[in-house]
């Protein structure tokens, strides 16, 4: 087994042998000065057979969700997915309903025809097979995939078995001390095939109750994003929203072997200025790629309660950054899959050229917030203040659903005014000498990219200037600049100038002959 491989399996990477090159993509911290330039967002493209799997058994007929993961299974090649379903949602208070979440399993040669396999772990009146896993209660799947242990599949999830016609128990787990039924919390899993689970730990001790998905990037290193929450921000209070009072942030732990978590959290995520008052954050799933990492940012806007994706990225995983505010996979209209909230799985998945968002389309909003019947007072956690509350979460009725992006041009480094004006954006200072020097970049007609060698002063080093560069013009994943005085930088060369003429640049290296 090669190198790459080995790291692909225990990294969970979710790119595979054969696909394309990316460069390291774009970001603000690349460059020292920009000119007429901004940052272009690519949208999605929803997937021409969405819906790929539709509420259909009585178990998964409240709704085909999201809150775990699917992979292509480095093992076998089969597309898989672990997550959540539900039955249909019966109110069970005042502005309660029932969320009977089951963990489910789901399988496809192509990624896009979705198969529930007849399994034989939980069965259901007049089925005595189903593709439930884990019976009551069940959310936030983290699955990996490692060739290299006994049990190549770990998962970690939340169980909660104290909820109404649950078991009350993790089977092969020990009764905590002075307790008769095991605690809402995380858990850790082992499988042999991916199906057959058996618990080994929990409930851990990583303080969230919610919206947490758990990623492997090394051997000895485990890390988790999930939901936390603060105090709301000035104006972004909505007394008909489920968290009244608080604004929901993104907080990052570190674990070296899945078991002992870093505290306190680290904030990661968070709204800022240029937001909008009721911006919120669910979720933050990363992928690691060259360059860092890329994530979908569930954005929550608590005002019209529904839920979109944004695009974000990071060098170290710590620090992120948000080409735009637009979302990059928005909402249809109001009752169309993903009009309500798009939930998306664990990590995108690189296929090929493409880059894959699976996610769980919900026809309905996160909150009935036209409802005119009084709920009941609620206290805020905030400042002990009342307010009359007119709503809760309501069902999560979904469908399997995805959208697609060219691996490697998520966002883009293009002219801010267009047409023939030119922008310019000059990189920081980086050993250049003796190095090529290779771009991702898309035109326009009529467009054209060209780059230009500073040396440290930032003076144009003699032959490589951008009237010296051979213009680069079309659809080009990984093309290498050349200049009349070739295609090598000289020692001398310490900074790049790009000039982007109805150009598109997606990313960048510098690499030696």
């Amino acid at each position: 087994m090669s190198a790459t491989a080995v790291v692909f399996l225990v990294a969970q990477s979710s790119a595979f042998l054969g696909s394309p090159e990316i460069l390291p993509f774009v970001m603000p911290d690349d460059f020292t000065d920009l000119k007429a330039v901004a940052w272009r967002v690519e949208p999605g493209r929803p997937d021409p057979a969405n819906p790929l799997l539709e509420p259909e058994m009585p178990w998964d007929a409240g709704g085909v969700f999201s809150h775990g993961t699917v992979l292509r299974d480095p093992i076998d090649g089969v597309w898989k997915a672990w997550q959540v379903s539900t039955p249909v949602s019966k109110p069970y208070g005042p502005g309660t309903w029932t969320h009977d979440r089951r963990l489910t399993y789901l399988e496809s040669r192509d990624g896009v025809n979705w198969l529930r396999p007849k399994l034989s772990f939980v069965r259901w009146e007049g089925h005595e097979h189903t593709n439930i896993l884990l019976d009551l209660w069940c959310s936030y799947a983290s699955v990996n995939i490692d060739v290299n242990r006994d049990w190549p599949y770990e998962m970690f999830i939340f169980r909660y078995p104290g909820y109404p016609g649950a078991s009350g128990r993790i089977e092969g787990l020990p009764l905590p001390e002075k307790r008769d039924t095991h605690p809402y919390g995380l858990y850790r899993y082992r499988s042999k095939n991916g199906k057959a689970w058996q618990a080994v730990a929990g409930p851990l001790k990583l303080a969230t109750n919610d919206s947490c998905f758990i990623y492997r990037f090394g051997e000895r290193e485990y890390v988790s994003y999930h939901k936390t929450e603060l105090p709301a921000f000035p104006g972004g209070l909505a007394p008909y929203d489920i968290a009244d009072g608080g604004v929901r942030l993104i907080g990052r732990r570190t674990s070296p072997d899945g078991m002992n978590w870093s505290d306190p959290t680290q904030l990661v995520m968070t709204p800022d200025w240029r937001d909008p008052a009721d911006t919120q954050f669910m979720e933050l799933c990363p992928l690691k790629v060259p360059g860092g990492f890329v994530a979908t940012t569930t954005v929550y806007h608590n005002h019209t309660q529904n839920i979109d994706l944004q695009w974000a990225a990071s060098r170290d995983g710590v620090r992120w950054w948000r080409a735009d505010r637009r979302p990059a996979l928005p909402n249809p209209p109001l009752g169309d899959y993903g009009g309500g909230m798009i939930w998306p799985m664990r990590t995108p998945v690189i296929d090929g050229d493409k880059l894959h968002v699976y996610y769980s389309g919900t026809q309905g909003l996160h909150g009935d917030m036209f409802n005119t019947k009084d709920s009941g007072p609620r206290q805020l956690r905030a400042r002990g203040e009342k307010l009359s509350r007119q709503s809760s979460s309501t069902p999560d009725f979904g469908a399997l659903c995805r959208a697609t992006w060219t691996a490697g041009r998520l966002w883009a480094l293009a002219p801010s005014i267009g047409g023939p004006h030119a922008g310019t954006a000059t990189t920081r200072r980086r050993d250049l000498g003796g190095k090529t020097i290779r771009v991702n970049v898309v035109t326009r007609a009529g467009g054209e990219l060209r780059v230009e060698l500073l040396d440290r002063t930032g003076r144009v080093v003699p032959g490589f200037s951008a009237d010296d560069c051979l213009p680069m013009s079309g659809d080009h994943r990984l093309q290498t600049v050349r200049w009349s005085g070739g295609d090598t930088a000289p020692a001398s060369a310490a900074m790049l100038r790009f000039v982007l003429q109805r150009a598109f640049l997606y990313g960048f290296d510098a690499v030696k002959r």
